[in-house]
Order: C-alpha cells, then structure tokens, then sequence
C-alpha cells in the first residue's frame, strides 16, 4: 500500500520549487513507438517554406500571429533557448531568465527574473517582438500590455511526450522564419531516438525506478506515467516499477524497498541520499552500486536524445560495448 501516495500540499518551498521546475520544463507521456515514429514524419514532411505573417497554434489552441520574423526575443523557459540557440537564433535573443539550464551562447544577456518568478515589468522593458515560453499570470499580464507570447506544447506549457517537444520545435522554427533548421534538428533527435531503442529493443526489461530524495532517509518522489522519466525509461528498455501511480507522488521508503528496483535513476545531487539510506540498503538497485544521475533538465530539452542513450547505456551496458 502506497504511504501517502499523492502531491502533498504545504510541504515547504523545496517542493513548490520541484513541482513549479516539473510544470515547466518536466512531464512527457508514453506515446509508444508507431505513434512517435508517425509523429516524426509528419514534422518532417510537413515542413514548407513559410510566408510572411505567418500564425502558430500555441498551448491553448489559440492561433498567434507572426507578422514578420522575430528579432528581440525573450526566454522564459530554458527549452525555448535551446532551440533558439540550435536554430541559429541566438542573436536574436536580447532577454533570458535567471536559469542554470539556459545555454551558455546566451549567457549575459539581461534577466528578467528567474524561471519560477519573471517580471513582466523587466520583459516589457526589453521591448520584445517576440516572448517564448510564458505561462499563468506572466502571460496573462505581458499579453494585457500588448506583448506577443507563444507557448507550445500542452496547457500552460506542459511538454507531454515527445511528439511535444519536437513539434515545438518545429512551431518555434515556423515563428523564426527556420523551418528548414527546425526540420533538421527535428530528424537528428528522431534518428538518435531510434538508434537507441533499437540497441535494446530485444533485450530483457530491467526493474527501474526514478527518485527524488532531498535527505537520506526522507520520503521520495517516485516517477510514474505521465512524465518524461516514465517514457525514457520504457524507450530505454526499462519496465518502471511506479508505472501503476500517475505523475510524481510523495512514497512511503518501504514502497522502494517492496518493488525492489534494480537500477534507480535520480538527480546526480540526490544519489548519495538514495545510497545512504538505511532503509533502502537491501533494494538490488543499491546493493550492487547500480543508481544514478540523470540531470532532469536534459529530459525536456534538445538534449533527450543523449539523456534517453545515456539511461540505455545503464541499463543494459553490454548493448553499447564498442560505442
């Protein structure tokens, strides 16, 4: 029986900050290998050369009007730089947030908040013609002012899989005026993903949970459907042992312990709390030394397909020998 399954409410600002970085940057859900593999090449064939205005549906199924391609940009979500940066856009950001997971090629540009906190006073002051990944209250005030926003993927920005995250870049590329660029990056990722599930695909299924644990001993998050770990982890050969909770929930230790995990995937600043419990030391996962970092941020990102290799190569090590 779960030990308080569930989001807890209340449980101080280290877990509103977890569950505010999830909403905006985490979740992706198990959309199976047919359905990505269609997804893919309808990104791919559908790419054409774009007209001037042209209009993106964005996360509320609303059609935003690009009247001519952007040339102040502001980032409020890391993502949304990647691609920019991958793009060749990169010049044309003038604003970023506060975040560790902005790319380096847009460091020192000015901030204007941080990602859980952006001032709409400060993105207003940039004079954009353009706001990437704005969600909630932020929107709601940038687009009372006049500001254009564009926010993609599910509502209130929510990444839900990977058809998610490649059609947003595809739509970033439309807004851009790069939809050839958009196109490529689009069939590298889709070609990586491939390759590695691939290299698994007739292997056995390994036992596998994703954890956040601030403390040793402290009560984890546990991976479950509906986030990005939970697919990575099934494309990565991987049979999650939470696959019957939704979400991210608050789990009793003994829960770890009685699904006997035998690789455990967690923040690479958490797996010292996951190897020093005592209350875990007999899961198989710790006992033979077998957890280990993954950086969250990499898993919605331009970067999921090193992030989905890297959890392949954990879990079934000798798929890869020679790479």
């Amino acid at each position: 029986m779960l030990g308080g399954v569930g989001l807890a409410r209340g449980r101080g600002r280290r877990h509103h900050d977890f569950m505010l970085n999830r909403r905006a940057v985490l979740g992706i859900r198990w959309v199976g290998w047919r359905a990505l593999t269609v997804a893919l090449l309808l990104c791919a064939l559908g790419v054409g050369a774009a007209g001037v205005p042209v209009t993106v549906q964005d996360d509320r199924g609303r059609e935003i009007e690009i009247p001519a391609a952007p040339e102040r940009l502001v980032i409020l979500q890391a993502l949304y730089g990647e691609i920019a940066v991958a793009l060749g856009a990169a010049g044309r950001v003038v604003g970023i947030v506060d975040s560790p997971n902005i790319p380096e090629q847009l460091e020192g540009l000015p901030l204007v908040g941080t990602a859980f906190e952006p001032s709409v006073e400060y993105i207003l002051a940039l004079d954009p013609d353009l706001v990437l990944g704005g969600w909630g209250e932020v929107r709601a005030g940038l687009e009372r002012a006049g500001a254009r926003v564009l926010t993609l993927g599910q509502e209130d920005g929510y990444i839900g899989g990977l058809t998610d995250l490649l059609a947003a870049v595809r739509s970033v590329g439309r807004a851009l005026g790069e939809e050839e660029e958009a196109a490529r990056l689009v069939g590298e990722i889709a070609v990586e993903v491939v390759e590695t599930e691939a290299a698994v695909l007739e292997r056995r299924r390994v036992r596998v949970a994703f954890l956040f644990m601030y403390a040793p001993d402290s009560p984890p998050y546990a991976i479950g459907t509906g986030a990005v770990e939970h697919e990575l982890i099934l494309r990565a050969g991987g049979a999650n042992v939470f696959a019957d909770v939704a979400g991210f929930p608050l789990v009793a230790l003994e829960e770890g312990l009685a699904r006997n995990p035998e690789v455990i995937f967690t923040d690479p600043t958490q797996v010292e709390h996951i190897l020093e419990s005592r209350l875990l030391e007999d899961v198989t996962a710790v006992a033979e030394g077998r957890v280990y970092g993954i950086q969250a941020a990499d898993t919605v990102s331009t970067r999921v397909a090193r992030a989905l290799r890297e959890m392949a190569q954990r879990l079934h090590p000798q798929a890869f020998e020679g790479d």
